[in-house]
């Protein structure tokens, strides 16, 4: 027991001196010591002194008083030894700590209640009719579950709604009542008396701090957020957590809280990267640097090292690296929104915001330098963060921590360093200037004789036309001077592309869409080569400057250019994806499905933009784009089919498996991976499942799962979505028997219904189902078929598709013209149709051009032919996809500029279809 308490009392003046006027302490506290501090060992610990967290009547003001005081010390001095020996994680001694200070304020808080009602009477709820709780929020450490052992705590004081109290002889307003519950709250926790003290709170955070009222109701929070909140508080509410209170029996604050979570999301996190927020965020590192200068300069002969907390590379830095990025991010990745700084690190490393040696230095550090903080408040139970200012207190703190002093040394200094240069370049890891990279605004460019007059006279007019627009004539003074500084550097972008009078009128148009979002003027007027970007890409693109006008959000794309052009991790995006929609609750745990909804419809963009971005800069062709593309989709139906089921099971009558016995078959262009930026997804949906409930629970799903699709959101529709191709069409069933399926296919699809199956590709849901499919597939495509028969119904079909598509230009229309693309992919399916029970190698989904490529090898089409088809199709394909990019519907071309592919393709069609044409 000796050795055991020895480095602890060497250590700990304070902890000497308890032990010196109680000697009996000793062996309750050895024992104490020899078991982690769980909530569970602190409520046994609480009844063991006569009361707990919700005895009723709750105990008295002196008694509540001294039976916090009484908790606090055996806990602290619990975790001293326990901390010094080396047993306590550090999740023990937060933990300890933020569970006795949920304690100590739910006790002080039903003990000041009891008294108040007994005067006052009971302050009711006039929407509920029932007694109205206080809403605690605790903040920093405390609402991150990480206090320090011996922390101040920082909490704000809430309730419902205004009203009077009732039911004593003498009422109260409910300002009044709820402030005097504060006031009353206070010494309870904070007071020092012989025992010691709980925790010293402070109220400072509150809406207008010092000067306010000690309790603000929920309306009158809700318009302080919206008309006064600034940067800092967004930094300070992050961490916001409610504190589980309750004194009276029947109240239900449930309501109350989720209206707080409504206020404080949104104040804290916002959809859109926010630019404007930067330079606030940039004063507030700036306030974190200059607050050790203030101290150093009170306090003569501090060195700026001493200090573990606020010093260069210090605890405060860690805070602010972690909890920038969140602001930053969070709002757009909801796995960020993490109140615990560890947590919060974690999901930063895992969406790749930080590099993962970054990261796990980070955690390294904080972990080290918040032990050390403990261990330096362990000596005299004090709020300090200075190490010892003598060498021999440095080797005495090291032995503390269980280390020799060289090894003390050098791990507080790589640690410090680690943090400080993280610290100092925070916001160029994130792809950000720093203020002082920021270039001044430069002046117009002349037009050096590159415009003519009558090219300028159009520019003009459109800047002065976006100047009288009504959004722009409604700006409040600063930002209609921020928007004044931009109008140089639009001028300058557009002169800086091909086409200067299209760049202006798609610039302006931008400008008007998002001039009352003053982030995004903040974000153009900071980085002027994002600008630069936008003129370029919008000229080069119409398609892309619609996306972008509608999609303002994908600035924050252009920030990184490099980034932009890199190779797409798609895996990595679904994995981030997965966890930021599960971390889209509200409050309880339940989804919020309109976030989830419009999360996955920004991803959808976001990567589609930067796969339009790398296309634009000719990094990829036309063939790698589609693949990726269908790609994306297969990911984006994945993870939407989880999403939809999980609400099905929740609201089911029936008792559903955890995962569905249900398939998504894609067809047309998803189906043979040629997806487009803009193209509809053929859909059919196919369920394996025997239970009674089955036809019915998967159609409910096929329906549910066409809306999550479709719907349109504020943050547009995912894909339009065409089931038209299942069974019966759409006489059919929303979702079919993988059975029903097969037994259609079999029996009474038409042609053209196993034309469409040579594309049909399994690319979401249970694999069984699509095996199962695949072998239905192969079945069907292996038949024998009169060629003569299959060759008639082929051609029907394909003067069908003519007559539907009717050219009445003398222009050649690439796709539905004699010679042109669905010419070869009938040929294509023709090929499939007729061979495959002889030529099983043609039953792979492998794409128009592999098919043609393995018919010619196969020896069913002469070879020179097919590659000349081969090479059509690729033209075909890439004028098709630059036409669509400069926003044309149809593609149709003067008939010479394609003559050699038109030839090859009607040569192709006569050789199989002779005179039959």
């Amino acid at each position: 027991m000796q050795n055991f308490l020895s480095r602890p009392l060497n250590w700990s003046f304070y902890l000497k001196r308890y032990i010196d006027t109680r000697p009996a302490a000793i062996e309750p506290l050895y024992i104490d010591s020899q078991t982690p501090i769980t909530p569970e060992r602190i409520d046994i610990w609480l009844a063991e002194l006569g009361t707990s967290t919700t005895a009723f009547p709750p105990p008295d003001i002196t008694t509540c008083r001294s039976v916090l005081r009484q908790l606090r010390t055996r806990i602290f001095n619990t975790l001293i030894v326990r901390d010094i020996n080396q047993l306590a994680s550090l999740e023990e001694v937060f933990s300890s700590m933020s569970y006795l200070a949920d304690i100590a304020v739910q006790m002080a808080y039903r003990t000041i209640m009891h008294t108040m009602v007994e005067s006052f009477g009971i302050p009711t709820s006039y929407s509920t009719g029932l007694p109205m709780e206080m809403i605690i929020l605790g903040m920093g450490k405390l609402g991150g579950k990480e206090l320090n052992v011996s922390s101040d705590i920082d909490l704000i004081m809430l309730y419902g709604e205004e009203g009077e109290t009732s039911g004593a002889r003498r009422s109260l307003s409910y300002h009044e009542f709820y402030g005097r519950v504060t006031q009353r709250m206070m010494p309870v926790l904070a007071e020092f008396d012989a025992e010691g003290f709980v925790f010293r709170t402070d109220l400072r955070l509150r809406p207008d701090g010092d000067g306010s009222a000690l309790a603000w109701s929920l309306s009158a929070l809700e318009h302080y957020l919206i008309t006064q909140g600034r940067e800092w508080e967004r930094y300070a509410w992050l961490k916001a957590r409610v504190i589980p209170v309750k004194y009276f029996n029947e109240s239900q604050p449930i309501d109350d809280i989720r209206l707080l979570e409504s206020l404080r999301k949104p104040f804290v996190y916002r959809k859109y990267f926010d630019f404007d927020a930067l330079s606030a965020l940039r004063q507030l590192r700036e306030q974190i640097r200059q607050e050790w200068t203030r101290q150093v300069n009170a306090k003569e002969g501090l060195q700026s090292t001493q200090n573990i907390k606020l010093g260069e590379g210090g605890i405060r830095e860690i805070e602010f690296i972690v909890q920038l990025i969140q602001l930053i991010r969070g709002g757009r990745q909801a796995s960020l929104q993490q109140r615990h700084l560890l947590d919060a690190l974690q999901a930063e490393r895992n969406a790749g915001l930080l590099t993962p040696e970054i990261a796990e230095n980070l955690e390294k550090a904080y972990r080290f330098l918040r032990r050390l903080e403990h261990i330096i408040q362990y000596k005299e139970d004090a709020q300090t963060h200075l190490l010892p200012n003598t060498e021999e207190g440095l080797t005495e703190l090291a032995t503390a921590m269980g280390l020799n002093r060289e090894t003390f040394d050098s791990h507080l200094k790589y640690y410090r360093t680690c943090v400080s240069e993280t610290f100092h370049n925070i916001f160029r890891l994130l792809g950000m200037q720093e203020e002082q990279d920021i270039l001044p605004t430069p002046s117009p460019l002349s037009n050096d004789g590159t415009l003519t007059e009558d090219e300028q006279a159009p520019i003009q007019q459109r800047i002065d036309l976006m100047l009288n627009n009504r959004r722009i004539l409604q700006l409040s003074p600063t930002n209609r001077k921020r928007l004044d500084n931009l109008i140089p550097l639009l001028r300058s972008a557009a002169y800086a592309t091909k086409n200067p009078i299209q760049a202006t009128h798609y610039l302006t148009e931008l400008i008007e869409t998002i001039a009352q979002r003053s982030a995004y003027i903040a974000l153009l007027v900071e980085y002027p080569e994002i600008l630069q970007r936008v003129a370029r890409i919008m000229t080069a693109s119409p398609v892309a400057a619609q996306l972008l006008i509608k999609n303002p959000i994908l600035l924050d794309s252009l920030i990184d250019w490099r980034t932009l052009l890199q190779p797409i991790d798609l895996s990595a995006i679904a994995e981030q994806l997965h966890k930021d929609l599960d971390a889209c609750l509200i409050h309880e745990g339940e989804p919020d499905i309109e976030r989830q909804m419009n999360l996955m419809r920004d991803t959808h963009k976001m990567v589609a933009f930067q796969l339009l971005a790398q296309d634009l800069e000719n990094t990829l062709n036309v063939e790698y784009l589609a693949d990726y593309l269908s790609a994306l989709a297969d990911m984006l139906l994945e993870e939407s089919l989880f999403r939809v089921w999980q609400q099905l099971r929740k609201s089911s009558r029936y008792d559903l498996p955890e995962h569905p016995r249900f398939g998504i078959i894609a067809y047309g262009k998803l189906g043979g991976k040629e997806l487009g930026y803009f193209s509809d997804l053929d859909l059919v949906l196919i369920f394996d499942d025997d239970h009674d409930w089955a036809p019915e629970v998967y159609v409910k799903l096929g329906r549910r799962l066409s809306t999550w699709l479709s719907t349109m959101t504020s943050s547009g529709r995912l894909y339009e979505i065409d089931l038209r191709l299942r069974p019966d069409g759409e006489a059919g069933l929303l979702a079919v028997s993988i059975e029903g399926f097969a037994k259609y296919q079999r029996e009474m699809a038409w042609t053209w219904e196993h034309q469409a199956l040579t594309r049909g590709r399994f690319c979401a849901g249970d694999t069984a189902i699509g095996e199962k499919f695949e072998a239905i597939r192969q079945e069907i495509l292996l038949r024998q078929r009169d060629l003569n028969t299959l060759k008639d119904d082929i051609i029907a079909m394909r003067i069908k598709m003519r007559e539907g598509h009717p050219n009445p230009t003398l222009l050649f229309d690439v796709k539905h013209d004699q010679g042109g693309m669905v010419d070869l992919e009938f040929i294509t399916q023709y090929l499939v149709l007729a061979y495959s029970h002889q030529h099983p190698a043609l039953l792979g989904n492998w794409g128009n051009i592999a098919l043609l490529l393995l018919a010619a090898q196969e020896g069913l089409i002469p070879e020179q032919l097919a590659k000349q088809c081969v090479e059509a199709y690729r033209v075909y394909r890439k004028i098709q996809h630059e036409e669509r990019l400069q926003g044309k519907e149809v593609t149709r071309v003067e008939v010479s500029l394609l003559d050699k592919e038109r030839t090859a393709v009607t040569q192709l069609w006569n050789n199989l279809f002779a005179n039959l044409r």
